[in-house]
């Protein structure tokens, strides 16, 4: 039996055949995903993995969506979206957020439980798998800061990693761009003041909407290349305004893209690559990419 077919008849997962990424991206554009599957438990997570395994098909864990730049060649493979295992919850005293929760939820869960710490990472739109391997943060905060443990998938088997094993560093851990899937994280968070935390979570929400751009994006497209900031470097090398086809970097902050309906995945690739080579030309640094490409550009 065929992949396919295998999945035709797969009942642990929501299974769809030439999924259009478009609609599961943050910059809304994109070719299908030739399979395409939404699980719910781990327990068919393992099966599905293995059956993809066994047929030799390509994996692509899919969180939120922002951080992702499909090909409008789309994805000759599996993508797999985890957003149904998406539960917070109290483990001993530790907070258990599984891979597919929003990162707005376990900051609501928080201040439900007068726990503080993520309140600098309020808006942004990941859920916990993504934003662990990519350690996201904001304002001086990351995700990391709080981790104790991450839990893994890989070939069958569930790996626990404390936080020393995960090797978090500026956007980056032990598990970007790894086989291994991240299905969990623990936390340790202090006690605080409920109206304190919820003020905290005000201020960063209102600071994050006072200096991003509305509009299909990304967030950020670049890493900052300390002690710079991509944002100023793309500035200063007169890019605001910038557009290929459809896509154009944000006149309110530069380490945006923005993307309109006639945009093309190779619109925001070119405009990319064209940001790279200009600010390399003015400043002699290599930006480098937040952004996960995917497929063939």
């Amino acid at each position: 039996m065929g992949f396919q077919s295998a999945l035709s008849e797969f009942t642990l997962a929501k299974i769809y055949f030439d999924e259009p990424m478009k609609k599961h991206t943050g910059f809304h554009v994109g070719g299908c995903a030739r399979y395409y599957a939404e699980v719910d438990s781990l327990f068919g997570l393992n099966h599905l993995t293995s059956l993809a395994q066994k047929h030799k098909i390509k994996i692509k864990v899919l969180g939120n969506g922002t951080n992702v730049l499909f090909s409008d060649l789309g994805f000759d493979g599996l993508v797999i979206d985890l957003k149904k295992l998406n539960d917070v919850f109290f483990k001993r005293d530790e907070v258990r957020a599984m891979a597919g929760a929003k990162l707005d939820k376990l900051i609501k869960f928080n201040l439900d439980h007068r726990l503080s710490g993520l309140e600098a990472l309020s808006g942004i739109p990941a859920e916990i798998g993504g934003a662990v391997v990519m350690n996201a943060g904001a304002f001086g905060h990351n995700i990391s800061d709080y981790i104790t443990t991450v839990e893994t998938l890989y070939d069958g088997k569930i790996r626990v990693y404390d936080k020393n094993e995960c090797k978090f560093g500026y956007r980056t851990s032990r598990f970007l761009r790894k086989k291994e899937i991240v299905v969990s994280a623990s936390f340790l968070f202090p006690e605080g003041d409920r109206e304190i935390i919820s003020a905290g979570i005000k201020t960063y929400l209102d600071l994050r909407k006072s200096i991003q751009p509305a509009g299909c994006s990304c967030g950020s497209v670049f890493k900052n290349p300390k002690p710079y900031t991509a944002g100023a470097l793309i500035d200063k090398a007169g890019l605001k305004g910038e557009s290929v086809g459809g896509a154009s970097i944000s006149d309110k902050h530069a380490n945006f893209i923005i993307t309109n309906s006639k945009a093309r995945a190779i619109d925001v690739y070119l405009l990319i690559q064209k940001i790279k080579r200009k600010v390399k030309d003015a400043f002699d640094i290599e930006l480098v990419e937040e952004v996960e490409c995917v497929g063939e550009f």
